[in-house]
C-alpha cells in the first residue's frame, strides 16, 4: 500500500483531508436524499479512475467525486451534467470552492465548448 502512495503522493494527501489537484474534484448537486456513495460510484463508473467519493448527509443533496486525472473529471462533467440519477436531474461541475458550510462547492458559470 505504501508503494502506491509513493507513486501518487497527492492521493495520499487527499486521503489525509487535503485538497486534490485543481480540476480533479467534481461537485454533484441535486442528489436525492437517499443517494449513497455506491450510487455515485456506479453513476461515474465509465468516466475515469475515481480516487474518492463523498456524499453529504446534513444537509443532503450534494456530493463530491475526486478523479485521478483532471481530464477525466472534465469529461465526466460533459457526459453526466443534467442526467438522471435515482429520479433526480443532477448538476455535475468541476468544483472550484474551498469554503465550508452550507451549499456551495459548484463551479461558477457554465462555459462554452473547448
Amino acid at each position: 500500500r505504501g508503494e502506491r502512495y509513493a507513486l501518487d503522493p497527492w492521493r495520499y494527501a487527499k486521503m489525509s483531508g487535503r485538497d486534490a489537484p485543481p480540476g480533479c474534484k467534481v461537485y454533484i448537486g441535486g442528489l436525492g436524499r437517499d443517494t449513497t456513495k455506491a450510487d455515485l460510484e456506479h453513476f461515474f463508473r465509465d468516466t475515469g479512475k475515481i480516487v474518492s467519493v463523498w456524499v453529504a448527509r446534513n444537509p443532503p443533496g450534494f456530493g463530491f467525486v475526486t478523479f485521478e486525472d483532471p481530464y477525466d473529471a472534465k469529461d465526466a462533467c460533459r457526459a453526466l451534467d443534467r442526467k438522471d440519477l435515482d429520479g433526480h436531474q443532477v448538476s455535475v461541475q468541476i468544483s472550484h470552492g474551498r469554503g465550508r458550510g452550507g451549499g456551495g462547492g459548484g463551479g461558477g458559470g457554465g462555459g462554452g465548448s473547448g
